[in-house]
């Protein structure tokens, strides 16, 4: 047992206290704790204890085989999600990549160092999940938010393209 997930959370803590300003933190709590705690315990639950998908190396604090530390960690992961579509909505395809890219490097750097196996998985359908559902938290901010310039619509390749163009 040792502190990686703990670390982890820590980690990503500081990064959301670093980075973001403390009026965004606060408006972007909601959808922090929905989507990354919330969300990633049901999805923990099932893939962990019903699937039988991926098992998480004994931690110190753990609640029904899942690190709490884990959950805690992408629910800071998700403010800063959040905090980037707000501030940047042209750039959401690849923020919403960035992110997919994020959870698979995680995911594949926790199974190199034993912190998780996947039996019933691998790192690509990581992330082919991840893609799924940072799509799925975009739209939900776009809910909670009441924010109508993000999600799909018919120039949303042209327009996040532009947004580089402009350098």
């Amino acid at each position: 047992m040792d502190l990686y997930w703990l670390s982890q959370a820590l980690a990503y803590w500081f990064m959301v206290l670093f980075l973001i300003p403390l009026n965004y933190i606060k408006k972007l709590l909601l959808f922090g704790f929905l989507g990354g705690f919330v969300y990633t315990w049901i999805v923990q639950i099932i893939a962990v204890n019903i699937l039988n998908r991926w098992i998480f190396e004994v931690d110190i604090f753990m609640i029904y085989n899942i690190p709490v530390f884990f959950s805690l960690s992408w629910f800071a992961v998700t403010i800063i999600f959040g905090y980037l579509l707000w501030r940047f909505p042209v750039y959401q395809v690849w923020i919403v990549l960035f992110f997919a890219f994020w959870a698979t490097a995680m995911n594949y750097t926790s199974l190199s160092l034993n912190r998780i196996f996947l039996p019933g998985w691998s790192v690509p359908e990581t992330f082919m999940f991840a893609i799924f559902s940072h799509i799925l938290l975009l739209y939900g901010f776009k809910y909670l938010h009441n924010i109508s310039e993000l999600g799909a619509n018919k120039d949303m390749i042209t327009d996040s393209l532009s947004g580089l163009k402009k350098r």
